[in-house]
């Protein structure tokens, strides 16, 4: 039997976490998704994903096919993404998954083609942010044909800065390409972008920080919750004369007569 001693713990709370999924949906005007990459950011991504999947999420999405396999099957028939597409050594564990790759380069489109033709997947663009995706000239130049794209997707550089003339680029150019590629549906937010008005939502928004209580941009402040706090077990008490000093290298002297925790 594994001993329950450990002296340092996260909390989840669950009901706040559900809340804020719920805000940035209503913020934006639009269904929200939810990464749970990196292990649901610490928290532990089969725990997230069960709290949100209860409460109606229904698209999660990983950085990798390992975290994928991780997180194993979703509960209500939510779908999973897995952001970092396919190489070809991911392709054994991406055709025994039913998560769907985000293609992200033509090598990984003709990779996808030729292994799995009809086969759902997602597609990322880059608009500008020159990260991870195609280009706006590869998405448009019928290299997607034949492909099943669930969700075809753009990720916002600069949505923290409401105010930065990026977003509106991004926007349109986004919007362009929605209009000229087969998809079912489309996804630009990321959660500061789920502050940039109706505009902005698209038909899916993907948080992440945000779910987890962290503020994007200053009008989040008073609805986003706190997600998660911290437990230490206090093991010794001690009492500290004026003077006396505390820890390593002796950095820190008592100004007075105090009582420190261990």
């Amino acid at each position: 039997m594994k001993p329950n001693d450990l002296p340092l713990r996260l909390i989840l709370d669950g009901p706040a976490l559900v809340a804020n999924w719920h805000w940035l949906a209503e913020r934006a005007g639009a269904p929200a998704g939810a990464a749970v990459k990196a292990d649901g950011y610490g928290l532990g991504a089969v725990e997230v994903a069960r709290r949100l999947a209860e409460a109606g999420c229904r698209d999660f999405f990983v950085a990798t096919w390992a975290e994928a396999d991780d997180l194993g099957s979703l509960p209500y028939g939510a779908a999973l993404s897995v952001l970092h597409g396919v190489r070809e050594e991911d392709m054994a564990a991406a055709l025994s998954s039913r998560a769907r790759p985000v293609l992200n380069t033509a090598a990984m489109v003709a990779r996808w083609k030729a292994a799995a033709p009809g086969r759902p997947c997602d597609v990322m663009v880059d608009t500008g942010m020159n990260r991870l995706g195609l280009s706006i000239e590869e998405a448009c130049s019928g290299l997607l044909d034949e492909l099943e794209i669930d969700l075809l997707m753009s990720h916002l550089a600069c949505g923290d800065e409401p105010d930065n003339a990026m977003n509106e680029r991004q926007r349109s150019r986004f919007a362009d390409v929605v209009g000229r590629v087969s998809a079912q549906r489309t996804s630009l937010a990321n959660s500061a972008g789920a502050c940039l008005g109706a505009d902005y939502g698209f038909d899916l928004i993907r948080p992440g920080l945000a779910l987890y209580g962290g503020i994007p941009r200053p009008e989040c402040a008073g609805h986003i919750a706190q997600v998660v706090s911290v437990e230490a077990q206090v093991l010794q008490v001690r009492d500290v004369p004026a003077g006396d000093t505390i820890g390593y290298g002796a950095t820190f002297t008592a100004p007075r007569p105090m009582r420190a925790a261990i």
